[in-house]
């Protein structure tokens, strides 16, 4: 039973609320941690040949990117509630987060992309704007974001047009380099009141988009429930002891 415990009560940032405070989102994958050495597993032109079960067990194998990790270390320093966004499925989030502590940054709240809400169709960028909205509905009233950094230009487009102070990693790291990334950060990316502007427009636009998605997600999720309940019956059926052929 104390093993039990213990277990359950180990920390799981990305199931809690963030810390409140002006907050960071950092994304994790080209921004923090580098999985280039693995990279061959998925470089086949041919979607199909690619080995993404084999890449995705190398996350905990990433290395850091030293100048990703100065920076949020930086931020982390200069008072900033630091959180993660990421791509990777939900169900890589315990390994993130060690890799996290690991790499001596500070750990977070970690957004992820969602089997049951995103699947593995909703595109990169898309993620990243339902994390945006997710966080402004839950979060951004005792953690608002003053900053999202992010290595891919058309993530970071995304994340702007619908009002978010989204950086990309390399402007924000050459601000550090010459020591004015906290006032950076207080001017914003673009002026707060055409961000602000752009949310309140970009607002209805989402939720019409992601409703869209949702309807034609609807068919892979009841197509994915329908295999769960089959798994689990024959799992039951294998602790009956009945031998399956």
């Amino acid at each position: 039973m104390t093993e039990n415990r213990r277990f359950l009560d180990r920390p799981k940032p990305w199931l809690d609320a963030p810390r409140p405070g002006p907050t960071v989102v950092v994304d994790i994958d080209g921004v923090v941690a580098d999985m280039h050495n693995f990279e061959g597993l998925i470089a086949a032109p041919s979607y199909a040949d690619r080995d993404w079960k084999r890449f995705h067990t190398h996350f905990g194998e990433a290395s850091l990117n030293r100048a990703g990790g100065k920076l949020v270390r930086a931020l982390d320093s200069a008072g900033f509630t630091i959180a993660y966004s990421t791509t990777r499925l939900d169900q890589f989030n315990r390994t993130s987060d060690r890799w996290i502590r690991a790499k001596s940054l500070p750990p977070g709240h970690i957004e992820s992309r969602s089997l049951w809400v995103d699947g593995t169709v909703r595109r990169a960028f898309d993620v990243k704007r339902r994390h945006w909205w997710r966080w402004e509905n839950h979060y951004a009233e005792t953690s608002p974001i003053v900053a999202w950094i992010d290595d891919e230009p058309d993530a970071v487009d995304a994340l702007r047009g619908e009002g978010c102070p989204a950086w990309l990693f390399s402007e924000l790291f050459d601000r550090l380099k010459v020591g004015d990334v906290v006032p950076a950060l207080a001017s914003g990316p673009e002026p707060v009141d055409v961000l602000s502007a752009r949310k309140v427009e970009a607002s209805p636009r989402w939720e019409e988009f992601d409703e869209r998605f949702k309807v034609k997600h609807a068919r892979w999720q009841k197509r994915h429930a329908e295999r769960m309940r089959s798994r689990q019956q024959d799992q039951r059926v294998d602790g009956d002891g009945a031998v399956r052929v």
